[in-house]
């Protein structure tokens, strides 16, 4: 399999459901840089955030190879999941929540709740699903269940859109609130932005 490696720069979400939404977008607002475009650049990815782990990418890397048709559907299907659950949270973030992406997002976290089982770990059940019921939507329903956790849990409250482009992540933060996915990613390119207006020669007259 051979994909680019996912630096920390771009897992900023700090929720598996935001990084994958995240996947997508550049330096601005316009979502116009897609990073997930072959199924091994999805496997990739959730192997490093997390919601894959070694066994499993081994497993869905030869399921593509041998179905790449099927892989392709599933990349699509995984594609256009994020881009519902982006409009929900960035609206949510906003505080005015689409009733179309959700209903969306529901759909495709009702078909994952539907091939998962509830399994008790550290003291609590959660849904977890396995790479035999989903095949190869196992990423686009490991990243729903985990859309479901952020959506009815505590932490939905601290979901955030960084000002400069349409990354989200989530402020742990105390005081005054974080305004960019990553400094290094985004905070830095706004405080060179600013220094150049501060600094650039000014016409006469």
């Amino acid at each position: 399999m051979s994909a680019p490696l996912w630096s920390p720069d771009e897992l900023v979400g700090g929720d598996p459901a935001l990084d994958l939404t995240n996947t997508a977008g550049g330096a601005g607002k316009a979502r116009d840089r897609e990073r997930l475009t072959a199924y091994a650049e999805a496997i990739a990815w959730a192997r490093a955030a997390g919601v894959l782990d070694r066994a499993d990418a081994a497993v869905l890397a030869d399921r593509a190879e041998a179905s790449p048709e099927d892989a392709s559907a599933a990349l699509v299907r995984l594609r256009d999941f994020r881009e519902s659950l982006h409009a929900t949270l960035a609206a949510v973030a906003l505080d005015d929540p689409s009733a179309r992406s959700l209903a969306a997002v529901r759909s495709v976290v009702q078909e994952a709740v539907g091939r998962a089982d509830l399994v008790r770990a550290d003291g609590a059940f959660a849904w977890t699903v396995g790479r035999e019921g989903s095949g190869l939507d196992l990423i686009r329903d490991r990243a729903a269940l985990a859309a479901q956790r952020l959506l009815t849990g505590p932490d939905l409250a601290r979901v955030r859109q960084c000002e400069r482009c349409s990354w989200l992540f989530l402020d742990r933060g105390r005081g005054r609130g974080r305004r960019w996915c990553s400094m290094a990613a985004c905070g830095n390119r706004a405080k060179a932005q600013r220094h150049y207006h501060r600094h650039r020669p000014r016409p006469d007259g």
